[in-house]
C-alpha cells in the first residue's frame, strides 16, 4: 500500500537537510524544536531509515537522506512555483530576499536600502559576505533557498547559474587629500615608491593582481597593511600616507575624503555579475528585486545616488 504523502513532513525534511541542525531548522520553519523532533521521528518511520546521525557539529545525513536530498529540492521548488502568486506588488509584499556580495559592493549599494524601503516598506533584505563561500557552497545555498542571488566576479560563481553583467570598470590609486604626492600624473615608479594598504577580501593577504602585474614588469611594491573591509581601508587611508587601489566606482564614492589617480599599470577590468538559480528565475518578487539591483549598479557606474521613489513609482511585475 503506498505511503501517504505529507507535504509538511517534506518541508521539515528539506529544512533539516539544509541546516543539518534541529534548532536552526526549527527557526527556519518558525516552529519549536520539540515539534520538529516529532516530525523527524515520523520521517524516520516514513522512510524506514534514521536519516540523520547525531555528531559533534550537528547531524550527519545517512546515504538514504542524501539520495532524497538530490530530488527533494526540485520537487519542493516545483510545488512553490505552482502555488506562488503570479503578480508581485512591492507596496504590499512582505517577502524576505537575501543576496551575497563583497564588502565593497555592499558599501556601494547601501543607498539602495532607502530606495527599496520607499518602494516596498514591508520587504526584508538580508546581505551576507560572498568572500568565504566556495562555488559548491554558493550553488547549494541558491538551490536550497538559503540564498537568492549573488553579486561577484565570474571567477567565484558556479557555471550553471543564470547571470547578468551589472558593471565593468577599471581601478584607481587612492590617497588622502593632503597626501604629499602632488604630481599631475602618477608613474609606475611613483606607485611602487609608496607604502601600500591592501584590501584583502579573505583577510590576511598581502598580494594580488597588482603585484602579479608589477612582477611581469620586474617591479614590486611594499604592502604594509592588509584589511578585509573597505570601510576600514578608507579610514586608514584618510589618516595616513598609505595609498590603496580601489575600483573606479569606490574611488569616486570616496572622493570627498580621498583623491585618486588612474592606476599606472594594467590589471584588466573588474567585472561584476548578478547571478541566481533557475528556481527563482520566473519568481515575480525576485525578478523585481534583480531589476532594482541592476538599476542601482547603473547609478553606481554613473556616479549617482539612487533616488527616493515616491508613491506610485514602484511598479509591479506579473
Amino acid at each position: 500500500m503506498p505511503k501517504r504523502l505529507d507535504l509538511n513532513l517534506l518541508q521539515a525534511l528539506e529544512a533539516l537537510l539544509a541546516e543539518r541542525n534541529v534548532t536552526r531548522a526549527a527557526v527556519r520553519l518558525h516552529t519549536t524544536q520539540p515539534a520538529l523532533s516529532a516530525q523527524l521521528a515520523r520521517l524516520r518511520r516514513m522512510f524506514d531509515d534514521p536519516l540523520f546521525i547525531p555528531s559533534s557539529r550537528g547531524m550527519t545525513p545517512t546515504p538514504r537522506a542524501l539520495e532524497i536530498e538530490e530530488r527533494l529540492s526540485d520537487l519542493m521548488n516545483g510545488l512553490r512555483t505552482v502555488v506562488s502568486p503570479s503578480r508581485f506588488d512591492p507596496a504590499t509584499s512582505s517577502e524576505t530576499i537575501s543576496f551575497a556580495a563583497t564588502d565593497a559592493t555592499q558599501f556601494l549599494l547601501a543607498p539602495l536600502v532607502r530606495q527599496l524601503h520607499a518602494m516596498a516598506p514591508n520587504l526584508r533584505v538580508a546581505a551576507r559576505p560572498v568572500q568565504r563561500l566556495s562555488k559548491p557552497e554558493i550553488d547549494k545555498l541558491l538551490a536550497t533557498g538559503q540564498l537568492d542571488m549573488v553579486i561577484g566576479t565570474p571567477a567565484v560563481l558556479p557555471d550553471d547559474l543564470r547571470a547578468r553583467v551589472v558593471n565593468t570598470e577599471g581601478y584607481r590609486c587612492v590617497m588622502r587629500k593632503e597626501h604629499p604626492f602632488r604630481k599631475a600624473v602618477m608613474t609606475v615608479d611613483d606607485f611602487c615608491g609608496f607604502e601600500h594598504l591592501f584590501v584583502s577580501p579573505f583577510g590576511g593577504d598581502f598580494r594580488g593582481d597588482v603585484d602579479t602585474a608589477l612582477e611581469s614588469m620586474d617591479k614590486s611594491r611594499r604592502v604594509i597593511v592588509s584589511v578585509p573591509s573597505v570601510l576600514v581601508a578608507t579610514r586608514i587611508l584618510e589618516t595616513s600616507n598609505f595609498v590603496g587601489v580601489f575600483s573606479e566606482s569606490l574611488a569616486r564614492r570616496e572622493a570627498h575624503i580621498l583623491r585618486s589617480y588612474p592606476l599606472p599599470l594594467d590589471i584588466g577590468k573588474l567585472q561584476l555579475v548578478l547571478a541566481w538559480h533557475e528556481r527563482t528565475h520566473v519568481n515575480p518578487a525576485h525578478q523585481w528585486f534583480r531589476e532594482r539591483i541592476v538599476d542601482a549598479m547603473k547609478l553606481v557606474a554613473d556616479g549617482s545616488e539612487p533616488k527616493t521613489f515616491e508613491d506610485g513609482d514602484a511598479g509591479t511585475i506579473g
